[in-house]
């Protein structure tokens, strides 16, 4: 019986460094996907957002966030801010940010891909 609880004396002073180094793995894998997995995945995000913004031209068929298609008709460098048609007598203004997609230029790079599967077949 006392080498029972000599031995379990042992294992209860050996127990809080285990349990402490089994609770750091927890952040440390946390830590590690975020730095290689959703990090660069936002900065890939934000710069596609940034492009985007920058790509818009007066003309372009856009959607906005709400589900609205329209037509640029105007752009403000100093506000940020774009107009666009919605019908003949609709107009709204928006800022860049509010516009989720263009649609003229996602037509435009599918144009060329399209030829392409054509010939294949």
């Amino acid at each position: 019986m006392p080498i029972a609880t000599l031995l379990l004396a042992q294992q209860q002073q050996a127990d809080p460094w285990q349990a402490l180094v089994s609770v750091l793995w927890i952040p440390a894998i946390f830590l590690l996907f975020w730095l290689f997995i959703l990090r660069p995945q936002v900065k890939r995000q934000e710069a596609e957002r940034r492009a985007l913004q920058e790509s818009l031209e007066k003309g372009d068929r856009v959607l906005v966030f709400g589900g609205i298609y329209g037509i640029i008709v105007s752009i403000s460098d100093k506000e940020d801010e774009v107009t666009v048609k919605l019908d003949e007598n609709a107009r709204m203004k928006v800022t860049r940010g509010a516009i989720s997609r263009n649609l003229t230029k996602e037509e435009q790079l599918r144009q060329p891909a399209e030829p392409a599967k054509e010939e294949k077949k």
